[in-house]
């Protein structure tokens, strides 16, 4: 919704797409029930078709691509788009076959979050570099999302096919994710490439506002994920071991999963909480001596930067983005991604030293501005609005959706 309220304010027609409509915002459409567009009806023997479809791609290892009303796309708002900014295509309701055909008749803008489209299946490839070469004898079927059978070479080949055959702008988040891309099967698509990072609400994620209670006489950390400590791609394992080897009483706040209590013994605990609303979640990282965070692959971490616009030094693996995110030295402290041994030496060093935590601190809110959603919505729109103009050289962004 951010995209959507900043290009408006922009001076931007604006609309979303979804698979689900979740909301009574007029401005948000879904690909299957919008007004626009006259379906064919919903015959039993189609759905038993594409149903069929469906369970053979599936038990083979093919990614679903059956999503026939992606077709409708450049329909759903009654006027045709000038230009389509696309998030997150593998969230089960786009056809990526259809990509060559869009690019054909407008600006395609793709904003990449995970490495997802250039690998044979998968989200977070990690160490794994097989999507550089054609995937195959995938090392994890099971990394979201995954697949049933070794179709992934498979998977890699369509892929490519699509790819040579489209013509996208792309937006990463960060130099490290923007480097891989352009060294992946998608090469060949893009016209136009930059780097624009994630960003964060600053009016709700800062230094000053309420700070969540806490127990006296025990340092607090935090970590915060989708999911968080069951989410496979944040090797929160590697931070329970390195917080075994620190003294206690320290304690840990994981938000993102489900609640409970974890002892550690020796005065560690780790206390789970589900997903917080914003101010909440600004609440407790404002309450913390830092945030941590272990994950081997990050595109970029938005929660280390919402942590890092409240003041809140940020303890992490120099994996990926992250490495973009935090200024060793200055606003926390990069280590190597899996060594439990430097993540608890740099804990404890920073629990131990209450100067470097506040001048981490100051340094952290002095560069908060980096990470202004403002700044980010208006650089995406930007390279929408340059995208159509180099595609007629007249007219500005009208109606992007």
């Amino acid at each position: 919704m951010a995209l959507l309220n900043g290009f408006e304010a922009l001076g931007t027609e604006a609309w979303m797409a979804v698979a689900t409509k979740r909301t009574d915002d007029p401005r948000v459409v879904s690909f299957y029930e919008s007004p626009h567009v006259h379906y064919t009806p919903d015959h039993p023997i189609r759905r038993a078709r594409l149903s069929a479809r469906r369970s053979l791609d599936d038990r083979i290892g093919l990614e679903d691509f059956n999503h026939p009303y992606t077709r409708h796309v450049t329909e759903l708002t009654g006027r045709r788009p000038d230009v389509l900014l696309c998030n997150n295509l593998h969230g089960g309701y786009f056809d990526l076959r259809r990509l060559p055909w869009l690019s054909l008749r407008m600006p395609i803008v793709l904003r990449l979050a995970d490495s997802w489209a250039f690998t044979g299946h998968c989200a977070v490839p990690g160490a794994c570099e097989r999507w550089r070469t054609g995937c195959g004898s995938c090392p994890d079927l099971a990394a979201p999302p995954a697949i049933k059978r070794d179709a992934s070479r498979l998977n890699w080949q369509r892929k490519r096919w699509i790819f040579a055959r489209s013509r996208i702008s792309v937006v990463s988040p960060s130099r490290w994710m923007l480097d891989r891309v352009q060294r992946s099967l998608m090469a060949p698509a893009i016209v136009e490439a930059r780097v624009i990072p994630n960003g964060v609400n600053l009016t709700t994620f800062g230094p000053e506002g309420p700070r969540a209670p806490r127990t006296e006489g025990t340092p607090r950390l935090v970590f915060a994920a989708n999911g968080g400590s069951a989410n496979p791609h944040k090797d929160f394992k590697t931070l329970r071991a390195a917080l075994r080897r620190l003294p206690g009483p320290v304690e840990l706040i994981s938000v993102g999963g489900r609640s409970g209590l974890e002892d550690l013994g020796g005065g560690i605990r780790i206390r789970h909480e589900p997903y917080q609303p914003p101010e909440r979640l600004a609440a407790i990282y404002r309450s913390a001596e830092a945030y941590v965070h272990a994950s081997a692959e990050e595109t970029f971490c938005l929660t280390a930067a919402e942590a890092l616009a409240c003041g809140t030094p940020v303890l992490a693996a120099s994996a990926g983005g992250l490495g973009e995110v935090v200024d060793h030295e200055r606003t926390g402290v990069l280590v190597a991604p899996g060594d439990e041994r430097a993540l608890a030496a740099a804990m404890q060093r920073l629990l131990d030293d209450p100067r470097l935590r506040s001048r981490m601190s100051a340094s952290a809110a002095a560069g908060r501005d980096r990470f202004d959603r403002d700044r980010m919505v208006h650089d995406i729109h930007a390279l929408c609005a340059d995208a159509l103009d180099a595609s007629d050289g007249t007219h500005p962004a009208t109606r992007p959706t």
